[in-house]
């Protein structure tokens, strides 16, 4: 499900599935939770592979972004294709997160 790509003391850089929906989002929420639980504070998600984002994934990305957000923390999504990113502006997640089309830069 969640993949992670690189991890540096407090910040995680991690790949999101093809599917972030109804199905998927529980399993999501428990790996992204246990990374915050575990320090994380500057959390980037790779969304170069997500084909689909339901509106159970964008809650889910809100509450993440709360989280760390409480914490001192951030969070991005990068590799945003242009539909998610129109969704995503759309939605005004583009004032309170990192939003990147295209290709994922390193931490």
């Amino acid at each position: 499900m969640l993949r992670i790509i690189e991890s540096q003391g407090d910040r995680t850089r991690a790949q999101l599935p093809e599917d972030v929906d109804l199905y998927t989002t529980s399993t999501l929420r428990t790996a992204v939770d246990g990374l915050i639980d575990a320090g994380c504070r500057h959390l980037v998600l790779d969304a170069s592979r997500t084909l689909h984002m339901d509106s159970t994934g964008v809650s889910a990305l809100v509450g993440w972004y709360q989280r760390l957000d409480a914490l001192g923390g951030s969070l991005g999504v990068t590799g945003l294709d242009d539909g998610l990113l129109r969704m995503f502006t759309i939605l005004g997640l583009d004032t309170v997160m990192s939003l990147t089309p295209g290709k994922t830069p390193s931490l």
